[in-house]
């Protein structure tokens, strides 16, 4: 099926700044094994990479493959340590899933709200708010 994608990043450094990233896209969108999958390609940095999204009903999986390789692993009070490969090197990074929520009542729409905290090595600290907004068209 084919969908509109719509995320917004909201990222929280240790001193409160804001930094914003908002994503609009057309996806794929299919049904497997219990999970939804999310597929998308985006540019970065002048580089295509496609993204899958892997959603069931209490943890989401984002996979991004091209010129960036990583798996971030989303659950409700979970810890997860993912490494984030880039042509400037390799990144470790850890994610502390606060808060988690799939809404898949209405029809044709997938909306997910995801709050985590997030450490890249000693390089970044802080905390990520994530809204995800899935439309399938009919």
């Amino acid at each position: 099926m084919n969908a509109k994608l719509s995320i917004i990043t909201k990222q929280y450094d240790e001193k409160g700044y804001v930094d914003t990233i908002k994503v609009n896209a057309n996806a794929d969108v299919y049904n497997k094994n219990n999970y939804t999958f999310v597929v998308y390609k985006e540019e970065e940095e002048g580089i295509k990479v496609t993204t899958t999204i892997k959603i069931s009903e209490d943890e989401v999986s984002i996979k991004k493959f091209g010129n960036t390789n990583s798996v971030m692993i989303l659950k409700k009070e979970n810890n997860h340590i993912s490494r984030y490969r880039t042509p400037q090197g390799l990144f470790i990074i850890e994610t502390n899933t606060k808060k988690l929520n799939i809404d898949k009542s209405r029809e044709n729409c997938i909306k997910i709200n995801v709050e985590y905290d997030i450490k890249i090595m000693d390089l970044f600290q802080g905390r990520n708010v994530i809204e995800i907004i899935v439309e399938t068209k009919k």
